[in-house]
């Protein structure tokens, strides 16, 4: 029972989280449509050139995110494996060391 109420509060807490958020978002949406027309009417010749140096500077960000998340995946997953490694060679250095170390007593 504690298990669905729990189950229960999230949910609604996630309900009232993201139709706040979606609030937000039709309401920004609004706005900048709403600025956008306002500039345009006042002077479209300038908008349009405007709107394609905005286009242009949008996709040069959207590549820079792409090949940046391309790389980003890339290093987890090595990261991934290399901390899957670490373990054993963190066992292969402590056996090592530990046979140096009981070389060193039996010598003395």
């Amino acid at each position: 029972i504690l298990v669905i109420g729990v189950a229960l509060i999230i949910v609604l807490f996630l309900h009232f989280t993201i139709k706040s958020l979606l609030k937000l978002v039709f309401i920004m949406i609004i706005i900048l449509l709403a600025v956008y027309g306002y500039y345009h009417f006042k002077d479209p010749d300038s908008m349009a050139d405007k709107t394609t140096e905005s286009k242009e500077i949008l996709q040069y960000l959207i590549d820079d995110v792409k090949s940046k998340s391309k790389t980003f995946s890339e290093d987890v997953k090595d990261l991934y494996r290399k901390g899957k490694n670490a373990p054993k060679e963190v066992d292969k250095l402590l056996d090592s060391s530990k046979k140096e170390l009981d070389k060193e007593f039996k010598e003395k």
